[in-house]
């Protein structure tokens, strides 16, 4: 019986884990939705030569009237994709 307890109690902390896993979205896979090919936001990161995070933040939230979508990007979204493309 304790057997079947322990396996029940492993499965269910696997299963909770993974489900965990598959929900968190990346930031950068927002962006990927758009930022394809050339776009690519590392490539426009690189040519725009934004060095750290706060640049990436000030430039998305400047280009807001122009692409609609930015706006609903938080600052801490913005943060995490800059942290994953490994700005300061």
């Amino acid at each position: 019986m304790k057997k079947l307890i322990a396996i029940v109690v492993a499965v269910m902390f696997v299963l909770g884990f993974a489900s965990m896993t598959f929900a968190a979205e990346k930031a950068l896979d927002k962006c990927v939705k758009c930022h394809k090919g050339e776009k690519a936001l590392d490539k426009v990161a690189a040519a725009k030569k934004y060095d750290s995070a706060d640049a990436l933040v000030k430039a998305v939230k400047a280009n807001q009237k122009g692409a609609k979508a930015h706006a609903k990007f938080t600052d801490d979204d913005l943060k995490a994709a800059a942290k994953e493309l490994k700005l300061k």
